[in-house]
């Protein structure tokens, strides 16, 4: 009987979810008021007070195909579909909440991507909840967060993008900003990565126009409490149309390219601002990454777009992004990107989009030394949100 009762209200659960408008945006975790159901009814507790839980299982599928021109030195392009999310990545996530009473709550949230093509996760670690995994205790003081999760930079800098993390796979910033995806992914200047980090303390207040933030991230290296540690403070103002806002992260990474371990100092800043009225929404900010080690090293992004919506269904997406390397001063590397995109809903969880890049790459960027490579791609798909 237990086993049929749980049944109907996981039914129950999944009806109600599938009428319900998603709330979520590329991380999961930005919105204040996350859409959430009931999945159990209230019931007496030890402490004879009414206990109210509610859990809510969310998603994102997107399916799409994309071609690059000049992405071999002989001048051949690739066309290849885009199975993590061309324009949204995928994901599968679970949020839940008990009410404490008294304006406090205990939350959870876990969330989990994959590969449309092939079912695979989507992390060489093949780690199950790679994109989330937290809990934490929110009151009128704010929130407090402990786990894996989207660092203070990531979130402060989705305020003041203008593509919101779209197109992660070509936009730079969500592989610019403060945190460790644990050497996945390879940049010039070692394996450090954003968005994420991993046995992190992440703080969230709310006080009037004012939204601050802080984390201290455990780098958990024997013998050190600095090595592979963070710490990051965030700042944002809203007041009517206009948002500002800026993070202040340092960490020491591993920057090694090899087996050794290499801790070096590692500080960012990114500030910025948006403005929005009505359909019309413009973004631009900055963001700067400095390593010191033997040689001083900088990676910086300047970005500017805007976005607007048409109609309830018809939405236009625009933006420059320029990334430059920079090693002792001197300029070693330059991407410089234009990107438009545009969506049609064809409800209110479906999406089809298509997209058109355009990039000049520079210095050790290029695919052949002292020349400018330019790239052309074109990506088109559809997306759902559950």
């Amino acid at each position: 009987m237990k086993t049929l009762h749980f049944a109907l209200a996981l039914t129950s659960s999944f009806a109600s979810l599938a009428y319900a408008e998603p709330s979520m945006t590329i991380y999961g975790t930005f919105k204040e008021t996350p859409d959430e159901t009931d999945s159990e009814q209230p019931r007496k507790t030890p402490f004879n007070a009414p206990y109210q839980s509610t859990v809510n299982i969310y998603g994102t599928i997107d399916a799409g195909i994309r071609n690059v021109t000049n992405t071999t030195k002989n001048g051949g392009g690739t066309l290849k579909m885009g199975s993590n999310g061309e324009y949204y990545n995928n994901r599968i996530g679970i949020k839940g909440r008990e009410d404490l009473g008294g304006g406090m709550d205990v939350h959870y949230h876990f969330e989990t991507g994959f590969n449309t093509g092939t079912g695979a996760l989507d992390n060489k670690d093949n780690r199950f909840f790679n994109r989330i995994s937290s809990m934490g205790l929110a009151g009128p003081f704010g929130s407090i967060d402990f786990g894996r999760q989207p660092s203070v930079a990531c979130k402060v800098v989705y305020l003041y993008e203008p593509f919101q993390y779209r197109y992660v796979q070509i936009i730079p910033l969500a592989g610019a900003v403060a945190g460790n995806m644990d050497g996945s992914i390879t940049r010039p200047f070692g394996t450090v990565d954003g968005p994420r980090f991993s046995n992190g303390v992440q703080y969230f207040g709310k006080f009037g126009g004012f939204t601050a933030s802080a984390e201290y991230v455990m780098g958990e290296v024997a013998g050190s409490s600095n090595n592979a540690a963070a710490k990051a403070m965030g700042l944002a103002y809203t007041t009517g149309a206009f948002t500002v806002g800026g993070a202040y992260t340092l960490q020491k990474p591993n920057i090694a390219s090899g087996n050794t371990p290499d801790y070096r100092d590692q500080d960012q800043l990114t500030f910025g601002a948006a403005y929005k009225d009505g359909a019309l929404r413009i973004a631009g900010g900055y963001l700067e990454t400095t390593t010191k080690a033997a040689v001083t090293n900088q990676a910086k992004n300047t970005w500017l777009g805007a976005n607007y919506d048409f109609t309830s269904i018809i939405s236009l997406t625009a933006g420059y992004y320029r990334t430059t390397l920079e090693a002792a001063s001197n300029e070693i590397a330059r991407r410089n990107l234009l990107i438009i995109g545009a969506t049609y809903a064809l409800s209110k969880h479906t999406n089809i989009y298509t997209g058109f890049d355009k990039a000049s790459l520079r210095g050790i960027a290029s695919l052949t030394a002292n020349k400018k490579t330019l790239q052309t791609g074109i990506s088109i798909g559809i997306n759902h949100m559950f």
